[in-house]
């Protein structure tokens, strides 16, 4: 009986909880989804959750903004060759890429292999020094940007 009691106790105060954790029906703005999502996205990563870059979805312009800031990161990175600041210059531009590859690779998934098939090897050309084929990388990709913040302002 005593048993008994505890448990539908605890299962009350769980069913409790639970309820008052729901919040409220009213809509969020996207500030508060992205702020709530990058929040999980932290919170995901240092518990070893399952939330990645890809699933991280923000609005036209912050994708927009992230592609202009990207593009400077890579010439930055490609003026860093054969510098000692050359490697934490490259590492910038995979940071850029997260924070908005979700919303590219949703909202055009074609778009987003075109990019994700062309970073890789203008990864490894900076890393190589190959400045030439690295700047011809980089102009590939800009042209990328530009089409999918043309479909999509």
């Amino acid at each position: 009986m005593q048993r008994s009691r505890l448990i539908i106790t605890a299962l009350t105060l769980v069913g409790a909880l639970g309820l008052s954790a729901c919040g409220s029906d009213a809509p969020k703005s996207t500030a508060t989804i992205v702020s709530e999502t990058t929040t999980a996205t932290a919170t995901g990563a240092a518990t070893g959750g399952s939330l990645t870059p890809e699933e991280i979805v923000v609005d036209d312009a912050t994708v927009t903004a992230g592609f202009t800031k990207l593009a400077s990161t890579i010439a930055v990175a490609i003026a860093a060759i054969g510098t000692p600041d050359a490697k934490a210059k490259l590492a910038v531009i995979e940071d850029d890429w997260r924070g908005f590859e979700g919303a590219v690779r949703k909202k055009d998934p074609t778009i987003y292999l075109s990019i994700e098939d062309q970073l890789t090897p203008l990864q490894r050309q900076i890393a190589a020094g190959d400045t030439a084929t690295a700047t011809a990388t980089a102009t590939t990709l800009e042209a990328i940007f530009s089409q999918y913040v043309a479909k999509y302002p």
